[in-house]
């Protein structure tokens, strides 16, 4: 009897930490970070991203992606980045308003053949301003696969939206720097609509 108690147990410990994480609870998380405000040379938008990581502005061959950055972290002991881009979009699905973007870019996610598995998508407030994500998982359950998080907010321009992404190593500090990307995005700006 003593065994099968010590296997619940086990099992419980098991099944709680393969418990995804949920947005949520990543902008909810205490972090504290050294950080660095970054602007895109254009003056469109700044945030503040982690001080150790990073950046540049991207000149895309992609006739939607009007502008854009991508900021990266050092790697890990095991080789491991992280991943933040940020992209002002002419609608790939030539929508007009925010929710018809999201529900064109949940399409995408949901008939995809990426191995990735959606685990919550939605409205959110997180910028202080009606937005919407979509957060994946890779299929597999390697260390190193990616967790991400994409966020879709209204621009100044009918028609074209900003895209921030975060792509996160599935590590034992996963919960830690996804917490400190998602309070990086807190801090994003638009400098054209002032």
């Amino acid at each position: 009897m003593k065994f099968i108690g010590k296997f619940i147990v086990f099992i419980l410990i098991i099944s709680c930490s393969n418990k995804e994480n949920t947005l949520e609870q990543y902008a909810n998380y205490p972090v504290k970070f050294a950080n660095q405000k970054i602007t895109h040379p254009s003056n469109d938008f700044s945030i503040l991203i982690p001080k150790n990581w990073d950046w540049k502005a991207e000149d895309y061959d992609n006739e939607n992606i009007i502008l854009g950055i991508d900021a990266s972290s050092k790697p890990d002991q095991n080789g491991y980045i992280d991943l933040i881009s940020i992209q002002k979009i002419k609608s790939f699905g030539e929508n007009k308003d925010l929710k018809s973007e999201f529900d064109y870019c949940l399409d995408i996610v949901k008939n995809n053949s990426w191995n990735r598995k959606l685990l919550e998508s939605g409205e959110t407030e997180i910028f202080n301003e009606k937005s919407y994500f979509l957060h994946t998982i890779s299929d597999s359950i390697k260390p190193g696969d990616t967790e991400v998080i994409s966020f879709i907010l209204d621009s100044e321009t009918e028609g074209v939206f900003y895209n921030l992404t975060v792509s996160a190593s599935q590590t034992e500090d996963l919960k830690k720097n996804m917490s400190i990307i998602i309070q990086s995005f807190k801090t994003f700006e638009k400098l054209n609509n002032k």
